[in-house]
């Protein structure tokens, strides 16, 4: 994240800090005399969230990590991020506005920024789901425990139809995904709808594939789901210990299990306020009318909702500073000097893989074949092409694409897939064909720029498997002018994934292979040779096109769209 953003972010914990101080409906002398009472009690409880947090972060650790072994990231810099995100929900209304984003963005630049959505919006609903199971469980034991009145039995009964209902609707965006939901629900929200509908309609791939990783999280790895949300519910129970603190300080007759009534019932009460920024006033409400409820003298709950809203200043103060603490590049830091780009699926669409992009078009035009066909179809044409010179060196992009639909179409008729005469073969054609080149030259909006700026300071080269005509298309989509040297497989007879395609690309730049940043968008054809000769790798992971197998630790930065790699952030990773 830019210093500009993380200072933003710094301004609303600071404002945070200062509301709730104005907001200390307490005499001084009165919080000196309560701190004075709690006396070593109140840094045990101020540490006891070391462990609490402790147990947030390892929840969010293992949806990232998923079912590999290391994480891209470090879990101390998972820690911060957990300490400093809690800290920033504090300082906006409705929750979850300050701290999630922040996490994103920090942890973009390591994992992408699908995977990184992906994973800070299935932790916060991880989080969110513990509270539903932690009121049920404490309902269930209060009921154990206790005799019901009727009042107290329809209350109950309320809540728990409640819980249920949301654990219901939970488990459901789990298993289907939340992003395009939460996106399309904001489009209905005053002051923030014109923003969701850009949002939605230019991000559309990206939430899809948030949306498919978390239901593949839910789906194919129960384990870690139901690990996370265990260590999220630890975290509520473990929370009730700061209640048991407290009010020892003020009586030896309470217990553990009384304790966990109280947080439950206060905890239920204050999220029920939501809205309210810091939950201000709204806990401390919760306190005193949950001890009352349970013939406890109301003192003891403003007692202990002070204590606990000093100890949230006091963590907020320290979220706010490790804000600024270890915000180097991660996981370590290198001097790049020479950039090797690669074309096809990187610079032209942007981390979509071309058999996706024209299937899109075939559904467009109306193509009438399914999607195993076309897949017959696709693999044929790209053998031809690679084997026999359809394509001329004067060819530009649009030509490449006729010629290749041409190919797919013509073998879709001979196999009795696509019922066409010749003339609607060529028709067809030139449809897809204009389709995608249209579709290109919108991507190219986006990363012509990111390449002009990286130009202005780094060495470029091109390494591409082409036909023999990249020069043609690079000047036909004005991309010439920022490449030092265009390595072509079909020219100089080497093609990915054999690592010496790369050699040459780094020779050409003149640096050593650690100096050099290979930036491409498939995993075993980019980034597995390029770090086998030795150099830095950016995976620019997208929509790809079959089930490739991947090592996410392999790669030093993963990013889903190549306006991630900013000037700025390219300076970080090369400082």
């Amino acid at each position: 994240m830019s210093g500009k953003y993380r200072n933003i972010f710094l301004f609303f914990g600071i404002a945070a800090i200062v509301v709730m101080l104005c907001t200390f409906d307490v005499e001084l002398d009165e919080l000196k005399r309560s701190l004075l009472r709690a006396g070593v009690w109140f840094p045990v409880a101020v540490g006891l969230w070391l462990i609490i947090y402790l147990l947030n972060a390892l929840a969010w650790y293992l949806i990232i990590c998923d079912d590999k072994k290391k994480s891209p990231v470090p879990f101390w810099w998972i820690y911060k991020l957990t300490i400093t995100g809690f800290a920033l929900n504090y300082a906006t209304p409705c929750g979850l506005m300050g701290g999630e984003p922040y996490r994103i963005m920090e942890l973009s630049p390591l994992t992408g920024a699908s995977k990184a959505a992906s994973s800070v919006i299935l932790h916060a609903m991880t989080h969110i789901f513990s509270h539903f199971c932690f009121w049920i469980f404490s309902i269930v034991l209060y009921v154990s425990m206790v005799k019901i009145s009727l009042a107290m039995g329809v209350l109950l009964t309320t809540i728990t139809a409640f819980c249920g209902l949301a654990i219901y609707f939970f488990l459901k965006g789990y298993r289907n995904g939340m992003a395009v939901k939460t996106l399309n629900l904001l489009c209905h929200v005053p002051l923030v709808s014109g923003w969701a509908h850009r949002f939605s309609r230019e991000k559309a791939d990206t939430l899809q594939r948030i949306d498919s990783q978390i239901a593949e999280l839910h789906r194919q790895r129960r384990v870690t789901f139901l690990s996370s949300l265990a260590l999220e519910f630890s975290a509520r129970i473990f929370g009730c210990l700061e209640v048991l603190l407290i009010l020892n300080i003020l009586t030896d007759d309470i217990d553990f299990i009384t304790c966990i009534f109280i947080m439950a019932f206060t905890s239920l009460f204050s999220n029920a306020l939501f809205f309210s920024p810091m939950q201000l006033g709204a806990r401390e409400g919760g306190f005193a009318l949950s001890v009352h409820g349970l013939h406890i003298p109301s003192a003891y709950g403003v007692f202990t909702g002070l204590i606990t809203r000093l100890r949230e200043l006091v963590w907020i103060a320290i979220g706010m500073a490790l804000m600024k603490v270890g915000n180097k590049p991660l996981p370590h830091s290198v001097r790049v000097k020479g950039v090797i780009f690669d074309y096809g699926g990187t610079i032209d669409t942007n981390s979509r893989h071309w058999a996706a992009v024209l299937w899109e078009k075939y559904r467009e035009a109306a193509v009438p074949c399914q999607y195993e066909q076309f897949r017959e179809a696709y693999i044929f044409a790209e053998r031809a092409l690679a084997k026999y010179p359809y394509i001329r060196p004067d060819h530009n992009f649009l030509d490449v694409l006729q010629i290749k639909v041409k190919l797919e179409l013509e073998y879709l008729a001979e196999h009795g897939f696509v019922n066409a005469d010749e003339r609607e073969l060529c028709r067809l054609s030139d449809e897809v064909a204009q389709k995608c080149y249209e579709y290109v030259r919108s991507t190219l909006q986006v990363t012509r720029p990111v390449l002009e700026r990286l130009s202005h300071q780094y060495k470029m080269v091109l390494v591409s498997n082409f036909y023999g005509n990249i020069h043609t298309i690079l000047r036909d989509f004005a991309l010439d002018g920022f490449f030092s040297n265009v390595i072509e497989s079909s020219v100089v007879g080497v093609r990915k994934p054999d690592p010496a395609i790369y050699q040459l690309g780094v020779n050409a730049l003149g640096l050593p292979a650690d100096e050099v940043l290979v930036v491409g968008d498939s995993f075993s054809k980019d980034i597995v040779p390029a770090k086998t000769i030795g150099c830095h790798a950016v995976w620019l992971r997208g929509e790809g096109w079959g089930h490739e197998e991947t090592d996410e630790t392999l790669p030093d930065m993963i990013i889903s769209n190549l306006e991630e790699l900013t000037l700025n952030r390219m300076t970080d990773y090369a400082r």
